[in-house]
């Protein structure tokens, strides 16, 4: 194996190493199969029955791992479904290497889908494209970004069928390998930086955020007005679309950046503290002109008493007005560091609270 081969092989299976480490097991076991075909791919020429048959087995059976880790629900690391995949991987190494030749010519007349006189690296592409349309359908079903990236991948690696640019199967499935590792790299630091709600930045990365602060800046704590009674009322389905429209609402604010505080409070950092009152005002009325869709309420059960003469559609409820409460504080001579800017920004906001609300209140 030549030292750019060996290279190939451990960036593969370095990129198999972190979906393990993140816990994103579809792309491990996706990973697996490609890494697997990276290291058969790179085995000298004459080395063995392996590397002779390397091509023809990465043509049969990769494919069929790639359709059988998508179509399959993603499965816990120490799970039978994870140990039948690695099971399927091992069988198919097995097979390539030990497999008597009439044995592999069968394999050879039967698979991918030999029924259909197709060559058998043409029924691979299209085995290869109906990968990445699954992958591409679970993107547009539940818009992870690891999804999208799977996608992207195998779409990379459906080139080496065709020998696009000159470049054969190793290089299109390294590439692909490279797509799939920075999407676990990415989707991961989504989930430790991100909001899964909102969609903003959560308090871990305003605490990091605030650790690399230096010169002047201001901080303003944003809490949503009555929210435990808006939840006791119309529901948590409710509530959650509420603190999607105001962090929407509070991400377009001018000259600031919005992060998650928690449950319904919300930061804004101004690295120009004269514009924190001004914006922050204008973030308030942004907040009180919203008009916030709530579900619809579940029909009445068939049969019951209010059902009757009722139809069974569910019933729209009407757009609900909702009002925050700001505080601003900016860092000053007597508030050096960044908790005590918090601090303030905090009492501001308890201030404006006890004032009546929908309202912003600042100090010096």
């Amino acid at each position: 194996m030549t030292t750019p081969s060996y290279l190939a092989a451990a960036f593969c299976a370095l990129a198999f190493a972190l979906a393990l480490a993140f816990r994103r097991h579809r792309a491990a076991q996706l990973l697996a199969a490609t890494s697997l075909a990276v290291g058969v791919l790179s085995l000298p020429p004459g080395s063995g029955v392996l590397a002779d048959r390397s091509s023809s087995a990465v043509t049969l059976f990769l494919p069929w791992c790639w359709l059988l880790a998508l179509l399959l629900p993603e499965p816990p690391l120490r799970s039978r479904r994870m140990l039948a995949f690695a099971g399927v991987l091992a069988l198919a190494v097995w097979l390539t290497a030990i497999a008597p030749a009439h044995v592999w010519s069968a394999f050879e007349q039967a698979l991918p889908l030999g029924w259909l006189a197709w060559r058998p690296g043409r029924t691979a592409l299209v085995l290869n494209l109906l990968a990445v349309a699954i992958a591409a359908g679970h993107w547009l079903y539940w818009r992870r970004p690891l999804d999208a990236a799977i996608a992207f991948a195998l779409l990379l690696s459906a080139g080496g069928w065709l020998q696009l640019a000159g470049i054969g199967l190793h290089g299109w499935f390294v590439a692909g390998a490279a797509i799939m590792g920075l999407g676990v790299v990415y989707s991961s630091w989504r989930l430790a930086f991100l909001d899964a709600l909102t969609g903003l930045p959560n308090r871990r990365a305003l605490d990091e955020t605030l650790a690399r602060l230096s010169g002047d800046y201001a901080l303003a704590m944003v809490d949503v007005d009555h929210f435990k009674q808006f939840n006791d009322k119309h529901g948590h389905d409710a509530g959650d679309r509420v603190l999607i429209a105001v962090a929407r609402s509070l991400a377009q604010t001018p000259a600031a950046q919005a992060f998650r505080f928690g449950g319904e409070e919300f930061c804004l950092l101004f690295r120009r503290p004269e514009l924190a009152k001004a914006a922050c005002e204008e973030a308030r009325a942004s907040i009180e002109a919203l008009q916030v869709d709530l579900p619809r309420k579940p029909a009445p059960v068939k049969g019951s008493a209010k059902s009757a003469g009722k139809s069974a559609v569910p019933k729209r409820q009407p757009a609900v007005q909702v009002t925050a409460s700001i505080g601003v504080a900016p860092r000053s001579p007597v508030r050096r560091g960044v908790d005590e800017v918090l601090k303030a920004a905090d009492q501001c906001l308890y201030k404006a609270k006890d004032k009546g609300r929908n309202q912003v209140v600042a100090t010096a």
